[in-house]
């Protein structure tokens, strides 16, 4: 699969990429002061930072109002104290949350934020995971941060460009759900050659998406350099056949393991080739993939 099809299915994916986007461009921070604000800091820190991408909207009790600005955002963190357990106020700022319709994350401090933490989750519109019970004398960041990234879908790439803080975070989750999506494609495909182009397109989406995370998008004459990207996964995908002819009865979870682990190092070679700005030399990126293969 080379040149014209691999243009073919770089454009393919970079349509498929940019359609993933909803043109919200930020995230609000809102709610009591504690966990929000160290989140809303490390966000802001770093010098790249553009801290128009992190929004405090409101740093108390929130009211009718905030919503429009909650709902402008792609998705929203929410501090508050859970000392009373989850009192009316409590409950009146989740259900506003909620009432935004945006990917949320909750941090929840105090003595009963654990139990808060429970009833937040009944509320429709917040799942458990959303709700971070913030332990004393631990930060809130990583937890927030990594959840952060879960919610924001086709928008965190480009927060994660304009949020640096917010980068490996969404990098790790792309290539997890990359790796685990291929994994389970090339398992259950046993026509030899036939997963090729699906697990290819993942691969090639993957890349896209790591180099808008650094605020990189190829232009469609650059296209090639990413059968470079993911050719080092094909190897993989011929070790997989082979031992799928050799085991045949173990052969899918063998095909399953060698696709999952390749797109991850496809993955971990396009994170540190965009880390060191996109060099030209793509043998120092065939060798990344080679040695995050390795293992």
């Amino acid at each position: 699969m080379r040149g014209a099809g691999t243009v073919s299915l770089a454009l393919r994916a970079l349509r498929d990429v940019r359609s993933e986007r909803s043109g919200r461009r930020s995230v609000a921070l809102c709610g009591q002061p504690g966990a929000v604000e160290q989140v809303h800091e490390v966000l802001v820190a770093d010098d790249r930072a553009d801290p128009d991408a992190a929004i405090m909207v409101a740093l108390r009790r929130l009211e009718r109002g905030d919503v429009r600005s909650l709902q402008a955002a792609a998705a929203v963190v929410y501090g508050g104290w859970a000392s009373h357990g989850f009192d009316s106020e409590l409950r009146a700022d989740v259900e506003l949350v909620a009432s935004a319709g945006r990917p949320a994350v909750l941090l929840l401090e105090g003595a009963e934020a654990v139990s808060a933490a429970e009833q937040a989750a009944r509320i429709d519109g917040i799942q458990p995971q959303d709700a971070i019970v913030v332990r004393a004398g631990r930060s809130p960041v990583g937890p927030a941060l990594r959840r952060l990234a879960e919610q924001l879908g086709g928008d965190g790439p480009v927060l994660a460009q304009r949020l640096p803080a917010l980068r490996t975070y969404v990098i790790d989750r792309l290539i997890a759900q990359a790796s685990r999506r291929n994994g389970a494609a090339a398992a259950a495909i046993w026509i030899p050659g036939a997963d090729l182009p699906v697990l290819t397109a993942v691969q090639l989406q993957l890349v896209l998406r790591i180099a808008a995370c650094y605020g990189e998008e190829p232009s469609p004459d650059r296209l090639l350099e990413l059968g470079s990207v993911f050719g080092a996964g094909i190897g993989l995908r011929a070790i997989a056949r082979e031992a799928l002819d050799l085991v045949p009865l173990a052969g899918w979870a063998v095909k399953g393991a060698v696709a999952f682990s390749g797109t991850k190092a496809i993955g971990l070679a396009a994170r540190e080739y965009y880390e060191r700005g996109a060099i030209a030399d793509l043998s120092k990126l065939r060798s990344a993939a080679e040695a995050a293969r390795g293992g």
